[in-house]
């Protein structure tokens, strides 16, 4: 079932977007009198076609997205010279033309926007949770530092209504590290921080350190082969208690888990709006840990250093070569027993391995192999007509302006490449995941930014899209004359191949995130 739905919601996202692009360029065409030759809904072969006027409406057997091709809108074809003829038309007809599918695009998110403001829809709410390890180590959050604290609900950033969780990341994600004045609610009370967001260094983009709140552990990633995977339990799945006993943070589920190497622990979680009990048994797991030591490829730098393959040291200390302040480690438990009288003291390592000067400590504890969230809060919103309208309009716009930030600084290289970009099979599982957790209206929302998104894109004078051939026509009307055919033909190939490249790339970059295709490459 889950399967189905991540296939549907794929083809239904992504299919539409592109058909409601190409119905632009077929309704932009018939306004200024270039006829389509074909209208196709899906690529291939039609099986169902339907002849009207001077063009052919067709069905195919692969009814994802579509075309719409127009006579003489091929350079290499011979041309009758009549005035429907695409290439034929006046530049200014052929702008409008090709323009009138990214603006398809636009209204399509538009009218999604509307239609889901007037109905209703939930959001992430806009309090806040700072994790513990957000309060202390290498990274602290900036709205810890500030005083604010979880539980707090940001209401403004720089005089701007913050409603969302969402709102937050607009007003930080592309800040350039400014100070924020940010408005609180506490206990029915507003407070106002002065706060300096810091920039995540694996993607690139400003953050103050916080996360939406909520009260309910969610499975953020399940490893494979572990004993959570063996038990049933997946991705999503919201954990309600353990034993009987509510869960109702992180830290409570990993302090349950970590004291019962051993022994079945009976987890209520839910899937898909359904409760259900698995059995799990966590897994003795033992790491040895490095802290604050130096490498001398890094100098000035302090390091840390884990790992479980106790095996290996069992085998170190068998051979002899494992000393602590110079002493001989006669067994596994002689190292434990060295180490916790040398806790919180730096000492000094010795392994077959090297030399390492830090913080030494053993631990043994249980595992089941999962990473740990919160399940945000949802807070529900929905407006009426005037205000629906309203931000029908306010919202795709700042959705435009943020992605066109965003793209300004992939290309500056102040955003990770490959952690921001996302090509259509992390969008599939973007689509699936979002239809299959969060609901219809959750992906009515994301098929909007998603169409506004390939207007973004299609705009760009990329050279084989919109934005190109909108560029040559215009300067083709101003000139009076069309761009020599060969200079074009360059340009067209010269990025048709940057575009072959960009594809590859990002089918690649969207496979590497997922761990099937990572375990290849280990």
């Amino acid at each position: 079932m889950a399967t189905l739905i991540y296939i549907l919601a794929a083809v239904v996202l992504l299919g539409l977007c592109i058909f409601v692009h190409e119905l632009g360029h077929l309704l932009g065409g018939m306004m200024v009198g270039i006829k389509a030759r074909v209208f196709s809904i899906g690529y291939g072969k039609g099986f169902i076609k339907k002849r009207i006027g001077d063009t052919t409406y067709q069905l195919t057997l692969i009814p994802f997205g579509g075309y719409c091709q127009f006579y003489g809108d091929d350079p290499s074809e011979e041309r009758k010279g009549e005035s429907y003829e695409f290439l034929t038309a006046h530049p200014v007809k052929r702008i409008v033309t090709v323009i009138m599918g990214p603006l398809f695009n636009l209204l399509f998110g538009i009218l999604l926007f509307f239609m889901m403001n007037m109905i209703g829809y939930d959001v992430e709410t806009n309090r806040i949770h700072i994790p513990d390890y957000f309060t202390r180590g290498e990274y602290v959050s900036p709205a810890y530092e500030s005083g604010m604290r979880s539980g707090d609900a940001i209401v403004g950033i720089n005089g701007k209504r913050i409603a969302s969780f969402q709102d937050i990341q607009n007003s930080i994600v592309f800040s350039d590290g400014r100070p924020a004045m940010v408005r609180v609610l506490r206990d029915g009370r507003e407070m106002e921080f002065a706060v300096a967001p810091k920039r995540f260094s694996e993607k690139g983009y400003y953050t103050i350190g916080v996360m939406p709140y909520g009260e309910r552990v969610l499975v953020a990633r399940s490893l494979e082969k572990d004993a959570a995977e063996e038990a049933g339990i997946r991705q999503y799945d919201e954990v309600k208690a353990i034993d009987g006993r509510p869960v109702k943070t992180p830290a409570e589920f990993t302090a349950h888990i970590r004291a019962n190497a051993g022994r079945e622990l009976h987890l209520l979680i839910v899937r898909g709006g359904r409760e259900m009990e698995l059995p799990v048994t966590p897994r003795l797991k033992e790491t040895i840990t490095i802290r604050e030591f130096e490498d001398a490829r890094f100098k000035g730098e302090r390091m840390e250093l884990s790992t479980d393959k106790l095996d290996l040291v069992k085998n170190g200390i068998a051979s002899g070569s494992v000393k602590i302040n110079g002493e001989r480690m006669a067994s596994i438990a002689d190292l434990q027993r060295r180490l916790e009288r040398t806790k919180g003291q730096r000492v000094r390592l010795e392994t077959a391995g090297g030399t390492y000067t830090g913080l030494v400590s053993y631990e043994k504890f249980g595992f089941i192999g999962v990473e740990t969230g919160i399940a945000p809060e949802m807070v529900p919103l929905r407006f009426g007509l005037a205000e629906g309208f309203a931000k029908s309009l306010i919202d795709p716009f700042d959705f435009i302006v943020l992605n066109i930030k965003g793209i300004g600084k992939l290309f500056s290289g102040e955003l990770d490449v490959r952690q921001n970009l996302s090509g259509p099979i992390r969008i599939a599982k973007i689509a699936g995941d979002t239809a299959y957790y969060r609901g219809v209206s959750a992906f009515i929302i994301l098929m909007a930014k998603i169409s506004i998104i390939l207007m973004v894109m299609n705009l760009l004078p990329i050279p084989a899209v919109d934005g190109s051939f909108i560029l040559f026509f215009t300067y083709e009307a101003i000139k009076g004359s069309p761009i020599n055919q060969k200079v074009l033909e360059k340009i067209q190939f010269v990025g048709i191949a940057l575009l072959i490249i960009l594809g590859v790339f990002v089918i690649f970059n969207d496979l590497s995130f997922f761990p099937f295709f990572q375990k290849l490459f280990q």
